[in-house]
């Protein structure tokens, strides 16, 4: 069963998602201030980053904008492909591509809007960079692939497929 339409789906919520919460974000904390979410656990800390993932590259701004474009377009290609193949999704991989094309589209738009990121969650039991429902999206969705990819049937050597 063809279950490619569960990604733009999954794009579409975590997109709405992410902007409500930096629209959150945004309208309720000042910019550096911390405020306990989890108390030990997580923190609200309202910054900006024009950097990639962690702040890499923050000295090449476009770079950062035109890279996820780029990427989001080859994952799309890359599953219009494979379903045109016949090699449809599974459903964990529909989500989990969802997830990473939907949060590289947020934070796309946050640049594109804002020209920087928001990033609002902060660990406070162990220093890393602070993030945005994005980027914790993505990274859920990068960690699903990898799951899916473990778990998958493995083909025995002179398997015929029909």
């Amino acid at each position: 069963m063809k279950r490619v339409w569960i990604v733009p789906i999954t794009v579409v919520l975590v997109v709405i998602v992410d902007a409500a919460s930096k629209l959150w974000a945004l309208s309720n904390l000042q910019l550096g201030d911390s405020k306990p979410l989890i108390p030990g656990i997580l923190q609200l800390t309202l910054t900006t980053n024009t950097g990639g993932a962690f702040g890499i590259g923050r000295e090449f701004g476009p770079l950062m904008t035109i890279l996820p474009i780029a990427i989001c377009g080859g994952i799309i290609c890359w599953i219009h492909k494979r379903e045109k193949s016949g090699a449809h999704l599974a459903l964990l991989e529909c989500i989990a591509f969802g997830l990473v094309v939907g949060g590289a589209l947020g934070n796309i738009a946050d640049r594109l809007f804002r020209g920087k990121v928001t990033d609002f969650l902060e660990f406070a039991f162990v220093s890393f960079p602070i993030f945005n429902v994005a980027d914790a999206l993505i990274d859920v969705g990068i960690a699903l692939l990898i799951i899916s990819t473990l778990s998958a049937p493995k083909e025995l050597p002179g398997d015929v497929h029909g």
